[in-house]
């Protein structure tokens, strides 16, 4: 190892003879320096231990806004409980999501099947409801039929619900009648509560929020599934492994 270290320096550390070895003039001179670079390497190793052990122990989460919402908080209460030197950092998200997973800039996105990807893990199945204005003529108990949306004006939300219903009516060739705007969930309902239109929202997103508005079934099946990705070819960390099976073994209420 000296030899090497000799040859890239190109400087003769240690003088060798028959009584041993001693260190030459050169090697004299640098020592000082060799004992400093070994202090700065150990600190070196430590605080690169130190960023790996917190790393190891912060699972970066990206979820959809109705799901940080409603079930995600009780999820990671009951996680920490189990695991408590486990921390998480939570982003509100749609679209983004996947761009950050495959940059590894989040461990773990929670969401819908917007776009469908192979290494989508689904979770629990979102029912999606018409809202109506209150006034709307629909008998309390009768189901909405699904190609009035075709008739109507109908408000469409920027929060990624978008894509599933849009999913959700092309599978049905329904082409709605798309009022022009860029509004969220809440936005929304309070647009359909003044008669502006009518819309399509999951129940998570409804949860709580639809005192305003009229909610009907609707007469064919309207879902989203919400399930995670995860950064499997990144080689997770055993605190997102941990989070995962903990999401998959969750009994979810929609």
């Amino acid at each position: 190892m000296m030899k090497s270290l000799e040859s890239e320096l190109g400087i003769t550390l240690l003088q060798r003879g028959k009584f041993g070895i001693k260190l030459t003039d050169e090697g004299k001179r640098l020592m000082p320096l060799f004992k400093e670079l070994a202090v700065i390497d150990k600190k070196l190793e430590t605080e690169v231990e130190l960023i790996l052990e917190q790393k190891a122990s912060i699972i970066r989460v990206a979820a959809i806004a109705s799901v940080i919402r409603t079930w995600l908080p009780d999820v990671m209460v009951s996680f920490q409980r189990k695991y408590p030197e486990i921390s998480f950092e939570i982003q509100e998200s749609d679209g983004k999501m996947y761009q950050w997973l495959d940059q590894g800039t989040i461990d773990v996105c929670i969401t819908s099947n917007m776009i469908l990807r192979d290494d989508f893990i689904p979770l629990v199945r979102d029912e999606f409801f018409a809202c109506l204005p209150k006034e709307y003529p629909l008998e309390a108990g009768a189901k909405f039929p699904l190609r009035q949306i075709e008739e109507e004006p109908f408000i469409c939300s920027t929060c990624g619900n978008d894509y599933d219903v849009e999913r959700l009516l092309s599978d049905y060739d329904i082409q709605p009648k798309k009022q022009n705007t860029y509004v969220d969930d809440n936005s929304v309902i309070s647009m359909v509560s003044r008669g502006f239109g009518i819309s399509l929202l999951p129940n998570l997103v409804l949860r709580n929020n639809h005192e305003d508005i009229k909610i009907a079934e609707l007469d064919l099946p309207c879902y989203r599934m919400i399930g995670l990705l995860y950064g499997k070819s990144a080689n997770p960390s055993p605190a997102v492994k941990k989070f995962v099976t903990f999401l998959k073994k969750w009994q979810f209420e929609i």
